[in-house]
């Protein structure tokens, strides 16, 4: 079926192609503005290390908010603050009369806590409102939108930056999230009646989630090793401005055309994985998409230039990306609705928790030695995924459903 023939798919992915692009610029003209103030590598690092460690701390209770509400109304909470963080940015930024260190900061940390909400939210919405047998496409043309946004996002931002006050960028920001929140609204939705079950605190959600992985072990692991991209792209979202800067000594342009080299690839692994994962199978597919998104970071360091830095983004995107669109569709498999919001908790604590960490290693790594050797553990990550997902490739395909105890306990 054609996802643009339902009009439920169509109004999601129209609002997820706003969300994009208007949020794209934005988080590329937000830390490139951050590291060129003073320590601006330092802050940029360890705020980032840090704001993860909190939302680690919050994701359970994140996790709670999604699996007991309705799925559409924390999306469009999710629009307002946005909003909302954008208008007060903006606002601060004109009654000082400059842009401060602590504009940028919080413009970064509030959208990152955002997207913690907006990422699982709008996995679970999918999967409620959506047939099952529109996953794997639908997976897929997020795919690309999302990449296709941050595409254009990119372009823009590499024309926008140092010619445009961040304000406006910020403005521009503004209308795409307020269309999104528009579109959003339009969409059709029944409250899954699951979600009215009473079920226990956030930590025993967190920890329900883990005893469902526990009775799947070879298919957690595998989840796991197919996270471990996205952890590298998280990562490397801090390394790899200040590897623009301080490496190759380039200008914005190149950061924006860098994230537009990611973004190709990542449309690419949107369009041609679900049919690869179709024809090769889902686990094929993800040692496929890790192995090229490993040895593609390796190049960096190897041979800091310019156009091995594109011709590598590329390939990471197509490599994450790509891991990214066979887990989802893996995982909307494998995984029962109503443990959705679960499941999810426990992968995005654990990342967080292990992106805290690598953050503050890479940080200390720039600062005492140079960008390149973040690299090296970048790709150490992506080849521990790797052998993850080899050694645990056998497993049960079909879902399974555990009473869960905490049903019925307030």
């Amino acid at each position: 079926m054609n996802l643009w023939h339902d009009p439920k798919a169509r109004l999601i992915l129209i609002a997820n192609f706003l969300l994009v692009v208007g949020s794209g610029i934005t988080w590329v003209a937000v830390p490139w503005s951050l590291i060129h103030q003073p320590n601006g590598d330092a802050i940029f690092g360890l705020s980032n290390s840090a704001l993860t460690l909190l939302i680690f701390l919050l994701l359970p209770f994140l996790g709670k908010v999604i699996d007991r509400n309705s799925r559409k109304m924390v999306l469009i909470l999710y629009y307002f603050f946005g909003i909302s963080t954008n208008l007060f940015v903006i606002a601060m930024i004109l009654l000082q009369g400059h842009v401060a260190t602590w504009h940028l900061v919080v413009s970064i940390s509030m959208g990152s806590l955002g997207m913690s909400v907006y990422y699982p939210a709008q996995f679970a919405f999918n999967q409620e409102v959506l047939a099952r047998d529109q996953y794997s496409a639908l997976s897929g043309t997020m795919e690309v939108q999302w990449q296709a946004g941050a595409m254009i996002a990119g372009g823009l931002a590499s024309f926008l930056i140092n010619r445009v006050p961040l304000t406006w960028i910020l403005l521009f920001d503004t209308g795409t999230y307020t269309a999104a929140f528009v579109v959003l609204f339009l969409v059709p939705y029944r409250r899954n009646p699951a979600l009215d079950a009473k079920v226990g605190s956030a930590w025993k959600l967190m920890i329900e989630g883990l005893a469902y992985l526990r009775i799947r072990p070879r298919l957690s692991l595998v989840l796991f090793g197919s996270y471990l991209p996205f952890l590298g792209v998280m990562i490397g979202g801090f390394l790899l401005p200040v590897f623009i800067k301080d490496t190759l000594r380039a200008g914005p342009e190149v950061y924006g055309f860098a994230e537009v080299s990611y973004s190709l690839g990542a449309v690419l692994a949107g369009l041609i994985v679900p049919t690869l994962s179709a024809r090769i199978g889902l686990l094929p597919t993800l040692l496929l998409t890790v192995g090229c998104y490993t040895v593609s970071v390796v190049a960096n360091p190897l041979y800091p230039r310019v156009g091995v830095l594109l011709g590598s983004l590329a390939l990471q995107g197509l490599g994450n990306a790509g891991s990214r669109v066979a887990r989802s569709t893996m995982a909307l498999q494998t995984v029962p609705n109503e443990l959705m919001g679960r499941v999810n908790l426990f992968y995005s604590a654990l990342e967080r928790l292990l992106r805290a960490i690598f953050l503050a290693v890479i940080t200390q790594q720039v600062a005492t030695s140079n960008p390149k050797s973040g690299y090296w553990t970048i790709a150490s990550i992506g080849l521990i995924g790797w052998m993850t997902i080899f050694c645990c490739r056998r497993f049960r395909r079909q879902k399974v459903v555990p009473a869960l105890p905490s049903e019925g306990v307030s």
